[in-house]
């Protein structure tokens, strides 16, 4: 059996427990920039507000009900994220962290274990030393335990958060119930094509030919298939590591400083560096480009980007910087106003097979011990610490909303280093 741990509402949640006041109230939290909702509490679900919801529309709305808006608090995410999985890992000899909020569990061979019992304790730790809601779903394939998830979430009053497809009459009842758009890996576009061949539920899929299910999904359709019938295909995995590493932002007010636009463009190749850096990869092709904005067309309308190919792979920040710096003046034009802009590295060889251009001259030696001890201090006291003299040390986006709370938790909490880099 796997079990799927999904946290309930996790941004919202992670507010929560800053402020337990917001219990029971609608509350969203809001994208990079303050741009959309990208959390939403049940309440605030009620209220009709859909996910991505641009906040400039919705803002009316916001004021009526008393709707409690916050800039995304990525450090606290972080760290509750990984509280949970510390906790939810430990009951289980094998796992796999799936996104920042989600943990397959392995249960096979959990044979003389009440599996309900089990989870609801892992619940209800989670629940007193992380304060994150939490709902399992226990199923003997991974695509049934995320349909027994959902069921878990849609009537926590129910099964009290906990929900076991362990029979072949309820996982027909289940496969029923489930419109066939959320069945994990069809989504709306796939299921628009469904409906139309009169698939409007999960089961209706297994009524259907393995050969039009191929012929619609390829090979992912019939292992699909399996895995609702019960029958495992999917494995536990490891994360691979990225063929490409981007770092772009969209601007809240657009810029049209040229050194305040270079200042970015430089953050941006810091931050691809680090994450290259975290998997022990370096690249040998940096790309950066800068963007108007497509919806004032009144003020001009630009747009261009360029490749460059280093003379040697890396992953240093004072090298890539450089390269980026280059490029920029290469692309950048005054007299218009910047939305967007980007850096995007690829092409990666490992770290320790780096084939060096004989003709060139190798600045890595010289900075790897400098990259080593810049991210061991921002590891220890914090992101961005340490960073090139060209940075002014802002992030990567923008946060308006921010409570004194989550001052006090930055201030009290030794953050570990991030799984999920958010900027």
């Amino acid at each position: 059996m796997f079990a799927l741990l999904d946290c309930n509402n996790f941004f919202v949640s992670c507010e929560r427990t800053l402020d337990n006041s917001l219990e029971g109230k609608p509350v969203v939290v809001l994208s990079n920039n303050d741009g959309c909702v990208v959390s939403r509490s049940n309440e605030a679900k009620a209220l009709g507000i859909p996910m991505g919801a641009p906040v400039f529309k919705y803002r009316d709305l916001f004021e009526k009900h008393h709707v409690k808006a916050f800039s995304a608090k990525f450090e606290l995410y972080n760290f509750r994220s990984q509280q949970v999985m510390k906790i939810a890992s430990s009951y289980a000899p094998n796992f796999e962290v799936y996104s920042i909020d989600e943990l397959f569990l392995d249960f096979r061979g959990f044979t003389y274990f009440n599996l309900e019992e089990y989870s609801q304790k892992i619940k209800k730790e989670i629940a007193i030393e992380a304060k994150i809601p939490v709902s399992i779903g226990i199923a003997p394939t991974k695509t049934l335990a995320k349909i027994a998830n959902r069921i878990a979430k849609k009537f926590p009053e129910r099964f009290d958060g906990v929900f076991i497809l362990d029979s072949s009459e309820k996982i027909e009842k289940a496969l029923k119930w489930l419109d066939i758009e959320d069945v994990w890996g069809i989504g709306r576009r796939l299921g628009v094509k469904m409906r139309d061949a009169g698939v409007n539920k999960a089961w209706d899929l297994l009524q259907k030919p393995e050969i039009w299910v191929r012929k619609m999904m390829g090979i992912h359709g019939t292992r699909m298939i399996n895995e609702l019938k019960g029958i495992q295909q999917l494995g536990l995995e490891t994360p691979a590591k990225k063929q490409s590493i981007a770092t772009t932002r969209s601007f809240m007010e657009m810029i049209s400083e040229k050194e305040k636009l270079r200042e970015r463009i430089e953050t941006f190749a810091f931050s691809c560096a680090e994450k290259l850096r975290k998997q022990n990869s370096c690249c040998r092709v940096i790309t950066v480009f800068v963007r108007t904005n497509r919806f004032r067309k009144e003020l001009g309308e630009y747009r261009n980007g360029f490749s460059m190919v280093l003379p040697n792979p890396s992953n240093s920040s004072i090298v890539l910087a450089k390269a980026a710096n280059s490029i920029f003046e290469a692309i950048y034009k005054e007299g218009f106003h910047y939305k967007k802009a980007g850096v995007i590295v690829s092409d990666f060889v490992p770290e320790n097979e780096r084939l060096i251009n004989v003709f060139e001259k190798d600045l890595e030696t010289k900075h790897l011990p400098i990259m080593k001890a810049m991210d061991l201090l921002n590891k220890k006291y914090g992101k961005d610490k340490i960073r090139l003299a060209s940075q002014n040390g802002k992030p990567t986006y923008e946060r308006k909303l921010l409570s004194p709370e989550y001052e006090e938790f930055l201030k009290n909490n030794t953050l570990p280093e991030a799984s999920f880099r958010f900027h």
